[in-house]
């Protein structure tokens, strides 16, 4: 008897805070799909030997976005690779991301700076002319400028790509493709949890024109969902109305790639 009497106890001490805490927030939650857009980007990159099995690349890729009518982003990354074995292979980098925020007024134009540090773990299997491959991405964003509310300050993601590549025989051709799906690892209080940011499909083609450069062009398919949280305090009733916007893009990006490098 006082063993039920102790669980009947607990569990109305339950529902009272969590009767309590519902009065302290109130928590909204919508739902918007936001106009597709086209936003092409190009890149070139260098890649520098080091030593057998191990490289330097730096990187540099510039972004549009509004159907191509802005900039958007510059992207400059440097990450050292290293191939420990024919079929695996590691990658560590970090990207110095220049985000241009325009906001609600064309006055208001300013450049947004973050950081991103990421590992690749690149796993391979060679089959006559084709190659199929697994990556996995952990990655943090850091954000200098995120109040913590809207936007965390530190944003962890994990990236899993899957690739086919092909090379057609007695050409310089490669095609590929590849499915990329994006989860987040943690968000802002009131955020939801860990959600998929990202679904991405992508058609490509690579063209060795020499033995010192390389072409791509490709076609990426995004599917980008975004949360977005924001509240409103009544000092009065000391009362928080908390609201969650659920935000879903579909995106077309086409890319140019050229890359040069010594062996």
């Amino acid at each position: 008897m006082n063993r039920l009497r102790t669980a009947i106890a607990a569990i109305l001490a339950t529902v009272t805070a969590f009767c309590a805490a519902a009065q302290e927030h109130i928590y909204e939650v919508s739902e918007e799909m936001k106009d597709s857009d086209f936003q092409p980007r190009v890149d070139v990159g260098f890649e520098i030997p080091l030593a057998e099995d191990f490289s330097f690349t730096i990187n540099n890729e510039l972004r549009f976005r509004d159907n191509s009518k802005r900039i958007d982003r510059n992207y400059l990354q440097g990450s050292f690779s290293w191939e420990t074995c024919d079929y695996f292979s590691l990658d560590a980098g970090y990207i110095f991301q220049s985000i241009l925020n325009i906001g609600d007024l064309e006055y208001k134009r300013e450049w947004q700076y973050r950081h991103r540090v990421f590992l690749d773990l690149k796993a391979e299997l060679e089959l006559d002319d084709w190659k199929l491959s697994l990556t996995e991405r952990p990655l943090v964003n850091l954000r200098p400028w995120a109040d913590g509310i809207h936007d965390p300050k530190a944003e962890w993601l994990i990236r899993s790509k899957i690739k086919a590549d092909y090379d057609i025989p007695k050409t310089d051709l490669t095609p590929y493709a590849f499915f990329e799906l994006s989860n987040t690892l943690n968000t802002v209080d009131y955020g939801g949890g860990p959600f998929v940011d990202r679904l991405r499909f992508c058609l490509g083609m690579k063209w060795d024109f020499s033995d010192f450069c390389n072409m791509e062009l490709y076609y990426y398919f995004d599917i980008k969902n975004a949360r977005d949280v924001s509240y409103t305090h009544n000092d009065q009733e000391d009362l928080y109305r908390i609201y969650l916007n659920k935000e879903r893009q579909y995106v077309h990006v086409l890319g140019l790639s050229f890359n040069f490098g010594w062996d």
